[in-house]
């Protein structure tokens, strides 16, 4: 009699389990005690794009709680690193490097070559011309060697070149860059192979924007497939996740995971967030990057807005959970909406609202549906 009572105690639990698990998400006002890497750290590293400022207060302790993997958000850049004199300057990349260690959290390079936020300096000489594309893998290597050493195994992978593919037309590559109008395509190549003759053990990315974009999609499989087809040190692709709730196609993602996947590629989220505004692309040819159209304007972040927002998120988090073979970080450009770089970009001063936590740091309602339990009843325990 005792067995048979145990026993349907079991099953009664099992059964009260069964329901909490397909009720579904938790909604907004039903907090959970969870961080996102205690839901996900199993999985991918989840991590955020931080600058030293924030390695502080609260800011620091929300940080530590959340994440496990760091990306600087600009003082990696060259821009942030690189001198003419030489005397490069890591004071503010120590800092993120520092408090990583501290933290028991991994570092994720970005960026190495990139059009952008690299000093014009760079690609001149003394007398102030251009250099010429030798004179230019000169400074490649110098810079790569500088920076690569002194971060050494504290950075486990690269972003190793940044937005390199075209946004539009019949071309493969961003044409409007000193680095093609030099080299042409080939510093894709000779860059890959720079960072990993000197640091053989780190991983090395390719990582752009709109890659889940049939389009710019199909343009990254061909460029990956040549350089693989050279012998390209390429390890995986970083797919910057800047999208926004009203055009994202969680279809479009799964396509873009596979597609690199099948090139025996690792998948990384680089730089998620989920824009209220309704278009989240680069300014066409001649266009104005503050033109005063209708999306341009500031919205209410009503609940309704929160509500579409997180379904969104929802989705993507259920894409990235069924794909946990092939991704292996998920990292957040920004740690709340307080200091999202969208409050700047495209449109200065205008408030967005793309990521997981609020103003004062509180979840929001898209937080509580990524880290609910799974929507299915799981399998009844039944003892013998």
């Amino acid at each position: 009699m005792k067995i048979r009572v145990n026993s349907m105690i079991l099953i009664l639990l099992s059964l009260v389990t069964a329901l909490t698990f397909f009720q579904g998400p938790l909604s907004a006002e039903e907090p959970r005690e969870v961080s996102l890497k205690e839901v996900y750290g199993s999985f991918f590293d989840v991590g955020s794009a931080v600058s030293p400022f924030l390695l502080h207060g609260e800011n620091a302790g929300h940080i530590s709680r959340h994440f496990n993997s760091l990306t600087a958000e600009n003082c990696m850049k060259p821009a942030g690193i690189w001198r003419p004199d030489g005397n490069f300057n890591f004071q503010e990349a120590d800092k993120i490097i520092h408090f990583a260690k501290a933290n028991g959290m991994k570092v994720r390079g970005h960026t190495l070559v990139w059009h952008s936020q690299t000093p014009n300096e760079f690609f001149l000489d003394a007398a102030g011309k251009r250099l010429t594309k030798e004179a230019l893998y000169l400074r490649m290597e110098d810079y790569f060697q500088k920076v690569m050493n002194h971060f050494g195994n504290d950075v486990w992978c690269w972003d190793v070149v940044n937005e390199v593919l075209a946004d539009w037309g019949d071309g493969i590559y961003r044409t409007k860059s000193p680095w093609f109008e030099i080299c042409g395509e080939d510093f894709i190549a000779r860059a890959f192979k720079t960072a990993h003759k000197i640091n053989p053990e780190a991983k090395l990315f390719l990582n752009d924007y709109g890659l889940i974009n049939p389009q710019k999609r199909e343009r990254a499989v061909k460029l990956l497939k040549k350089l693989l087809a050279e012998g390209v040190p390429v390890h995986g692709v970083g797919i910057q996740a800047h999208w926004n709730m009203n055009t994202f196609q969680a279809e479009e993602l799964q396509k873009s995971i596979d597609a690199f996947s099948e090139l025996g590629l690792d998948v990384q989220i680089t730089e998620l967030d989920l824009s209220v505004y309704p278009i989240r692309r680069p300014p066409m040819p001649g266009e104005s990057q503050n033109s005063k159209s209708s999306e341009n304007q500031k919205l209410e972040y009503s609940p309704e807005i929160a509500e579409k927002q997180a379904v969104k998120y929802e989705q993507i988090f259920d894409i990235l959970r069924e794909n946990t073979d092939k991704i292996s970080s998920v990292t957040f450009w920004g740690i709340s909406d307080r200091y999202s770089w969208l409050n700047y970009f495209p449109v200065r001063g205008r408030t967005d609202h793309p990521l997981l936590f609020d103003r004062q740091l509180q979840p929001k309602k898209a937080f509580y549906r990524v880290t609910a339990p799974p929507r299915y009843c799981p399998p009844v325990f039944s003892p013998n």
